[in-house]
C-alpha cells in the first residue's frame, strides 16, 4: 500500500500512519516533512484493513481513518480541517465505508438533537414529553442497529462487511454473527477481519 499524502497548510513536522494491533494503536510508518515536500507512506499490507493518518501521536481525536488496502491511495486534506474535510481515493472498501459513516452519522446527529430536547422538556418538568422523546431515541437506535445489519450483509463482497460486525455486533448473538458471515465471499472471509470475525463467532 502506497499512500500519497496532501496536506494544506502543513509546512513541517512528522506524520505518522498508524494500525491496531493486539488493541494497541501502533506507527507502522512515518516521516518529517519540510518545505511543503511531498508526503508517502507505505506499508505491506496482506488484505484490506482500517488505518489512521496522524501529525500528534499523543492525540487521538484528531486523525484520518480510512480503509487500506493494496495499490495507490491518494488522501487530501488541509491542516485547520485535517481529519474533517478530507478525501481518499483509490481504495474500493473505504468508499463503500465513507457511504456507511455519513448515515451513520445523520443518526448521531439525530440523536443528540433528540437528547438536547429531552433535556428542555425536562427542565421544564414536560414529562409527558421527555417519554415520547425517549421512545423516539429507542425507535432511533433501532433503525440503526438494522440499517448497520442490512449494510453488512448486502456488502458482504466488501471487507467493510465484517469490520461493522466486529465493531457493532460483536457482543449480538450468534445467530446475527452468522447471517453475516453466510453473506461475505471467500476472499472476505480469509481476510484478517474475516477471521476475526470466524473467531468471536466461534467463542460464542
Amino acid at each position: 500500500m502506497n499512500i500519497n499524502l496532501s496536506i494544506d497548510g502543513f509546512k513541517k513536522g512528522n506524520v505518522y500512519l498508524q494500525k491496531i494491533k493486539d488493541s494497541l494503536l501502533i506507527n507502522i510508518d512515518s516521516v518529517y516533512v519540510e518545505n511543503n515536500q511531498s508526503i508517502i507512506l507505505k506499508y505491506e499490507i496482506n488484505s484490506p484493513e482500517i488505518f489512521y493518518i496522524n501529525l500528534d501521536i499523543s492525540k487521538k481525536d484528531n486523525r484520518i481513518e480510512f480503509f487500506g488496502e493494496k495499490g495507490d491511495i491518494l488522501i487530501k486534506t488541509k491542516l485547520k480541517k485535517f481529519n474533517s474535510e478530507f478525501k481518499i481515493s483509490g481504495s474500493f472498501n473505504d468508499s463503500i465505508y465513507r457511504k456507511y459513516l455519513e448515515v451513520i452519522k445523520k443518526f448521531n446527529y439525530k440523536r443528540l438533537d433528540l437528547i438536547k430536547i429531552s433535556f428542555q422538556k425536562t427542565q421544564n418538568k414536560e414529562m409527558d414529553s421527555v417519554k415520547l422523546i425517549e421512545t423516539e431515541i429507542k425507535d432511533l437506535n433501532k433503525r440503526q442497529y438494522l440499517y448497520s445489519l442490512n449494510y453488512a450483509v448486502t456488502n458482504g463482497n466488501t471487507h467493510v462487511a465484517p469490520f461493522i460486525a466486529l465493531n457493532e455486533f460483536s457482543y449480538g448473538s450468534k445467530v446475527l454473527l452468522d447471517t453475516i458471515k453466510n453473506s461475505l465471499t471467500v476472499e472476505v472471509l480469509k481476510s484478517k477481519y474475516g477471521e476475526m470475525l470466524n473467531k468471536t463467532i466461534e467463542a460464542k
